[in-house]
């Protein structure tokens, strides 16, 4: 927390002005009872220490829900709530336990994860007329209050429990920071379940969009969902991408509320957009069945992905490392090898889908592999003080070693675009893509804090 956010009566920055006289009007009605208050710097502050932890508790439980009912699993329905919702209470009690309104954040974020659920609550509303009401109005309202309410209680009780844990850290959480960190983590798991369509031969299984099968696709019932595997498999690929363009859009608000940074706002938004992009462009591929958009669509999610995470690297609460600012040489290997890993994500993309430059797949991952080990050198080496770029480095090397071996395995099970693929292969080649996704992203942080170092030992001197 900064200095600011600490002091209730800190100055009101310029572009707050207009909030302060909006809300000090309020103070009127104080002889009615009514009780008010004035806006102040802490107001984001306080929103984004709820929501961050909302977003966080929702996509902990979605992903919970997701392995639990998926083909390769298929946990009951009582193993499955139950997953759910101790993750919500697990969520209430670290909620409770690092913020500074432990009770009140806790309750606050499960009564809006519960809000957030209802987009997966709805698909038992149909199930639930089958067997019990038939009318679409009552059966909703039971599910929707039922959602808030039992979301509210058990992340409430588990900020009960949170309170007698109170982190030393609590008053230097930055939630803005988080919520950013939050997006780039829920949109991780949206990148590896659509490699798991791409695996498993799913991408056109529900074969209309928007909606599924002709459902709105929040109502699109679970029993039809978990009919065969293609269906859920890509049905709760489009479940999760809602979620993400949900947390993506509380990411551009609350940075263009809180920052006082314009291209953090304009970071933000322009994430959002690029997130609907990339859900009309995986849309699009199937109202028109085309290979060519499949493989756009994936190549795009990971570049957003890359966007992400250096979106949550440069806001301004992320800490500097210090040290000599780098060099030129630095700063022209670290974005070149943004440019490699790329390119061989764009020949992995076409290899998956197509068959096809298998030869220079290979030949590039050779050219990845060289310029990602001379960077982490010069990192290590030359910025030894710098932990986080030094960190980062290390962490691109195991990465990038990760890669090299789940890509010599993927080579070996590969099968034809146009044929199964066994389980095993499709986990394979999945996790493949999805170590790249971190891959690509880890890269790109690598190259922020480059430059970053290298403009803020040019500013000091």
């Amino acid at each position: 927390m900064t200095n600011d956010e600490s002091n209730p009566n800190a100055q009101i920055p310029n572009d707050q002005n207009i909030w302060s006289s909006r809300f000090s009007v309020l103070e009127r009605f104080g002889h009615l009872g009514i009780r008010t208050f004035e806006f102040d710097s802490n107001f984001e502050f306080r929103i984004s220490s709820f929501t961050a932890p909302a977003f966080a508790i929702t996509a902990v439980t979605w992903l919970v829900a997701y392995l639990c009912r998926m083909p390769l699993v298929n946990a009951s329905a009582q193993t499955t709530v139950l997953s759910m919702l101790a993750a919500i209470f697990l969520g209430g009690i670290l909620t409770a336990r690092y913020s500074t309104k432990p009770l009140l954040a806790a309750i606050t974020a499960g009564a809006i994860s519960g809000t957030l659920n209802i987009l997966i609550v709805g698909a038992m509303v149909h199930d639930y007329m089958n067997t019990h009401s038939k009318e679409i109005v009552p059966a909703t309202a039971i599910w929707t209050i039922g959602s808030i309410l039992t979301n509210t209680l058990i992340a409430g009780l588990g900020g009960l429990l949170g309170c007698f844990v109170p982190s030393s850290r609590r008053n230097d959480i930055h939630w803005q920071q988080i919520l950013t960190i939050i997006l780039a983590a829920t949109t991780f798991p949206l990148i590896t379940a659509g490699g798991l369509v791409t695996a498993f031969r799913a991408g056109l299984a529900v074969p209309d969009w928007p909606q599924s099968y002709g459902y709105n696709m929040f109502l699109f019932p679970l029993s039809l969902m978990q009919k065969n595997e293609g269906n859920f498999y890509e049905h709760a690929h489009r479940l999760l991408a809602t979620l993400v363009g949900l947390t993506a859009l509380a990411v551009a608000i609350t940075l263009t509320r809180s920052s006082r940074f314009s291209v953090l706002a304009w970071g933000g938004w322009s994430i959002f957009a690029a997130v609907c992009l990339q859900g009309i462009l995986g849309g699009t591929r199937v109202t028109e069945q085309s290979i060519t958009l499949a493989i756009a669509h994936g190549i795009f999610a990971q570049m957003v992905f890359a966007a992400i995470a250096v979106l949550a690297t440069i806001t301004p609460q992320s800490e500097g490392g210090g040290g000599v600012a780098t060099s030129a040489t630095d700063r022209f290997l670290t974005t070149a090898l943004i440019v490699a890993i790329t390119l061989q994500l764009i020949f992995g993309a076409i290899l998956r889908h197509i068959d096809a430059l298998l030869l220079l797949h290979i030949a590039m991952a050779a050219f990845v592999t060289l310029i990602a080990l001379v960077c982490s050198v010069r990192a290590w080496g030359l910025h030894s003080n710098h932990r986080p770029l030094v960190n980062t480095a290390i962490w691109t090397l195991a990465l990038l070693a990760s890669q090299l071996f789940l890509g010599l395995l993927a080579l070996i099970v590969r099968t034809s675009p146009t044929e199964p693929q066994p389980v095993f292969g499709a986990l394979l080649t999945t996790a493949h893509q999805a170590n790249g996704a971190l891959l690509l992203a880890l890269s790109a942080v690598l190259a922020t804090l480059t430059w970053r170092t290298y403009i803020e030992g040019s500013t000091t001197r």
